[in-house]
């Protein structure tokens, strides 16, 4: 029994009880760890361990982000515990639409151990899919279920029970609709209030003892509810203590036995006619409606209940031993993701969505988790089967794939076919199809990056991790290719992933995922194309050139860079030249054939300006997207490296030099702060928007490149951040998902 929920008006209410905690085995430090773990907002690791460990069933109210920490965490059997809700609304549509339909996925994969723990035998009949399939009745009982009569009725009002009323529009419509009803007759209302109303009948929150004297003194009950699936248990608490009960046709309490019952109503006028009889002292009336509601106790009486408990407690008991056979028979439960490079990326990008999929091999198998994993990427001739040889060497296989867009009555239709109708809020949808399964047999999908020119089909639980979110300072470019595809792919995903907190904060503040959806993952270095830079090369083998590692995109701020290397070359008399490397940067060189009608606006403006610039020109050297090993050459041979951005998440490049022995002069902006913090990389750093500033930085660094070599750390502390040794601690963070 939690100890910690959320304080909100939904929980006014609620109480906690320990009583029962000194008849526990469970150790003290773990017990304190659960009573301190608020379970209505998600499990931790430890606290998953924990449960796990102690306990074969957990039974669950129907909380959304309670259900999917436990379908996600929890190991064991699940048993559902929903008591019903209003008119017109189902479980599988609240979770759909709280959880992602995908969520329904998640339930499926694990239905042999998850049950529907229905507390009225009906409350499935409406329901879909897995909550249907895997229903049982475990009847909703009540202590003592027999009439007490300690009813005295000395207080000549109507005992309503109403609370919330001024901060929920259903309580309210059900205050004003009483009163409309009973105009002029005298009542009390019971009910937290969290937000006082002027009503001086309304008592707000009632203590255990004063709701009791109210219970045994109000002259009768009169309850509302019409709801075929939901009861509240205050008009089966008003029977207990021997109150006269009138309530409306039509609701649960039908279905309890009180179809044939006096104190039933079928209309309003008959409810105030029956009301208005109570109130006169009609103690023949009084009488047979006391008498008579007795039968409503019977069916949340122990004598019902547990007869129906113990035999449908049978079947979770089997669910128990399925588990211990699971458990007992190692590598039965696989789990299949598939980590997709959603364009067609070389470079940095595809390195780092590489890495995401080895991590995620390496860390299960460090676990020991039986885990396949899926590379998909775009079905281009910009890639060979050279670029993922690392990855088959690690069992991971390769899938070629392409996107399909698809409208959302396709979608709605291909949800119907596994057994669930929803509404699809997007207009388009993109559907990954690889000729086979289009990745359906996965039980998970992580997108490597934000970038999406439309929303990813809901049709898998998914991840998405977040490089950055460039149109959000660069607008004009990205604005209507990427935007709705980007934020609403993030929006619907299980958890955003982020590498620096800059980041992190762009997905809360910009994207709006809340806090708890989001998570910052370990930072990680393929050190591996590096391997060949001799790190003892010194400051002899040097070449007089520096290093600009760029692409063709316009948030690399070209021309204030090579407006700053005018003016180091003409007015600071520099001595080095710039050699550029990175994909599609080749673009950038005027002297590049290129389909001009191809070309970007920005691209154009860069070659016009070195066109116009011919002694600028001769000191640039293009050397486009290099081999693996011609660019760990390139890197440390350099002085030093510039890199010069307005915002990104953080070039790794500054990383990969500092491991060739190379320093690096850099842009100023937070994620290349926190990466020169977190690696001691002492990045040199210069204002973006200011060309004069970096011409005085490139001179300054061509002079002491020597002195920030020396301050750079060791290959074994850069060891630290490679993938290889990360990969537990991000494995870590993204198995709750998967597993």
């Amino acid at each position: 029994m939690p100890k910690s929920f959320p304080y909100d008006e939904g929980n006014l209410s609620a109480s906690v009880d320990f009583s029962r905690d000194a008849t526990l085995t469970i150790p003290k430090h773990e017990l304190d760890i659960l009573n301190e773990h608020d379970f209505y907002n998600g499990m931790t690791p430890e606290v998953a361990e924990i449960a796990n460990k102690h306990f074969d069933v957990a039974f669950c109210a129907f909380f959304p982000r309670q259900l999917a920490a436990l379908v996600r965490n929890f190991r064991n059997v699940i048993v559902l515990r929903p008591f019903g809700l209003s008119n017109g609304q189902t479980y599988t549509d609240i979770t759909i639409n709280s959880l992602g339909y995908y969520f329904m996925h998640e339930i499926e994969r694990r239905q042999g151990t998850f049950w529907f723990g229905q507390a009225y035998d009906h409350l499935a009949h409406i329901e879909t899919g897995v909550f249907k399939r895997r229903a049982v009745t475990l009847p909703l009982g009540l202590q003592d279920a027999h009439v007490s009569h300690i009813w005295t009725g000395t207080d000549p009002r109507i005992l309503f029970v109403c609370p919330r009323i001024n901060t929920s529009s259903y309580y309210k419509n059900i205050y004003n609709n009483f009163q409309r009803t009973f105009a002029g007759l005298p009542y009390i209302i019971g009910g937290a209030q969290p937000i006082p109303v002027s009503d001086p009948n309304v008592t707000g929150h009632l203590s255990n003892d004063e709701y009791g004297r109210v219970m045994r003194e109000a002259r009768l009950m009169f309850y509302h509810s019409q709801e075929e699936h939901h009861l509240h248990y205050h008009p089966l608490e008003a029977v207990r203590v021997g109150m006269p009960l009138i309530f409306m046709a039509g609701g649960m309490l039908d279905k309890l036995g009180g179809e044939k019952l006096p104190g039933r109503c079928s209309s309003e006028r008959q409810a105030r006619q029956k009301v208005e009889r109570v109130l006169s002292g009609d103690k023949r009336f009084i009488s047979a409606v006391i008498k008579s509601q007795s039968a409503l106790l019977s069916a949340v009486s122990l004598n019902h209940c547990e007869p129906i408990w113990r035999a449908q407690f049978a079947k979770i008991e089997e669910s128990i031993k399925a588990v211990d056979r699971d458990n007992s028979s190692p590598g039965k439960r696989r789990s299949r993701v598939a980590v997709f490079l959603p364009l067609d990326f070389r470079g940095g990008t595809l390195n780092a969505a590489k890495m995401t999929a080895k991590m995620l091999k390496l860390g299960a198998e460090r676990r020991g988790d039986d885990i396949d994993v899926v590379f998909a990427y775009l079905d281009k001739s910009i890639y060979s089967k050279s670029d993922f040889v690392d990855l088959e060497e690690l069992g991971i296989s390769m899938r070629r794939y392409h996107w399909k867009v698809i409208s959302g009555s396709e979608l709605a239709s291909i949800q119907k076919l596994s057994g669930y109708t929803t509404t699809p809020t997007e207009q388009k949808y993109l559907l990954p199809v690889d000729h086979a399964y289009d990745f359906l047999d996965c039980d998970f999908w992580l997108l490597a990056t934000s970038s999406i020119e439309q929303p990813i089909v809901p049709l898998r639980p998914y991840c998405v991790f977040s490089q950055d979110f460039l149109q959000r300072y660069f607008p004009s470019p990205w604005i209507d290719y990427y935007e709705n595809g980007t934020i609403q792919t993030a929006r619907t995903a299980a958890c955003v992933f982020a590498s620096t907190p800059h980041t992190l904060e762009d997905v809360v503040q910009y994207v709006g995922i809340p806090r708890r959806k989001t998570a910052l993952v370990p930072l990680a270095v393929d050190y591996s194309k590096l391997k060949t830079a001799d790190e003892g090369s010194g400051l002899e083998g040097r070449s007089n050139y520096f290093v600009w590692p760029t692409n063709a995109a316009p948030h690399k701020n070209h021309l204030m860079t090579l407006e700053a290397l005018s003016r180091y070359y003409q007015v600071q008399q520099g001595a080095l030249d710039c050699h550029v490397t990175g994909v599609n940067s080749q673009l950038l060189d005027p002297d590049f054939a290129a389909d001009e009608s191809k070309l970007t606006k920005h691209v154009k403006e860069v070659r016009a300006y070195l066109a116009a610039h011919p002694a600028l020109k001769q000191r640039i050297h293009f050397l486009g997207d290099l081999p693996d090993e011609e660019y760990a050459s390139v890197i440390r041979d350099a002085q030093f490296l510039l890199h010069n951005v307005v915002m990104d998440n953080g070039t790794y490049t500054v990383i990969e030099a500092a491991y060739a022995g190379t320093p690096s002069l850099s842009s100023d902006y937070p994620p290349m702060r926190y990466l020169s913090a977190k690696f001691s990389l002492n990045v040199e750093f210069f204002d973006a928007r200011e060309p004069q500033e970096l011409s005085g930085k490139l001179k300054y660094m061509e002079k002491h490149w020597h002195d920030h070599r020396s301050r750079l750390p060791n290959r074994e502390e850069l060891e630290r951040f490679s993938w290889e040794t990360t990969a537990s601690e991000f494995y870590g963070v993204v198995r709750p998902f998967i597993w």
